[in-house]
């Protein structure tokens, strides 16, 4: 094992995965320990037992209380046994208090390279969609957060979402610096959006305006495509890689590139607006993020 304290040696990945115990959030636990981490990653399970307040104290208030936390401390250290088979030095933690709160607040306080949890959030009972937990660390959470959803399969096929930005650069970049598999095909896509043709235009000038779209749309895929092979460049060498480039909406035409077994995994970069971009998800990850059926890795740069 790398000792990460001797000069230039390369930091240890750092991985937390949230659990409820629950069936979803077991299921994420199995499907993490099979994910290319690094062999000497730091793993930390981690949940949060919400116990609701009483005036009353009274034996059977305390047993219930104290039922809880031992209920929750199991579910934490069986996540952590599933995860020390491969990872020994893993790692449990028992956090008490409001799930989203208190999963934010270990974030910053361990600085995790990646935060893992299930779809549904803990404690979330939406089957369709995305938990409120789970939403409010991906947004706020200022390092990459993986959402994985129910049926998650092994990861055989990998789609990065690119748009030429930095953002979706450190996100391949991120991807690149794992083990992966040599088997690991991936897509590097990324998609046109048409501009929209005003509807008060006089018809007479609709055959020009769609023809100008069209100039548009060719010229934005011939830029695109060139700032695809500059995302993709990272991933050459230790995947099979294929890029190209789609024309629709870009949370729509991403979900449907990715739905119906087409990929095992979304990776895209997060693009905030405003003066706390570090923190929120631009609309296009957000949207990706509650629709596409497989696990969604959503890369942000801690600063």
């Amino acid at each position: 094992m790398v000792d990460a304290t001797a000069p230039g040696a390369r930091p240890r990945m750092r991985v937390m995965v949230a659990t409820d115990g629950s069936d979803d959030a077991r299921a994420v636990v199995d499907w993490l320990a099979r994910f290319p981490l690094p062999a000497d990653a730091e793993l930390l399970a981690i949940t949060v037992v919400t116990v609701p307040p009483s005036p009353l104290d009274i034996p059977t208030v305390r047993q219930f209380t104290q039922a809880l936390r031992d209920e929750a401390r199991g579910t934490v250290e069986g996540a952590r046994a599933t995860l020390a088979a491969r990872w020994p030095a893993a790692q449990a933690r028992l956090c008490e208090g409001e799930p989203r709160a208190e999963l934010l607040r270990a974030i910053e306080e361990w600085t995790p390279d990646l935060v893992v949890l299930g779809a549904r959030g803990l404690g979330a009972v939406a089957a369709a969609l995305l938990g409120s937990v789970s939403l409010a660390v991906a947004r706020h959470a200022p390092c990459p957060v993986l959402v994985v959803k129910p049926g998650a399969r092994a990861l055989r096929t990998l789609l990065v979402a690119a748009d030429g930005s930095d953002a979706s650069a450190a996100a391949a970049a991120f991807v690149a610096a794992l083990p992966l598999a040599p088997t690991l095909d991936v897509r590097v896509v990324g998609v046109v959006e048409p501009p929209r043709v005003p509807r008060s235009a006089p018809a007479s000038l609709e055959p020009v305006l769609l023809a100008a779209v069209d100039d548009v749309v060719e010229a934005r895929r011939a830029e695109l495509a060139k700032a695809l092979a500059r995302v993709a460049q990272p991933l050459r060498g230790r995947a099979a890689v294929q890029e190209a480039v789609v024309v629709g909406h870009p949370a729509d035409a991403i979900v449907q590139a990715s739905a119906a077994g087409a990929a095992d995994m979304v990776v895209m970069g997060a693009r905030g607006l405003g003066p706390v971009t570090r923190l929120l998800l631009g609309s296009v990850s957000e949207r990706v993020l509650r629709h596409a059926d497989c696990p969604v890795l959503v890369v942000k740069r801690r600063t």
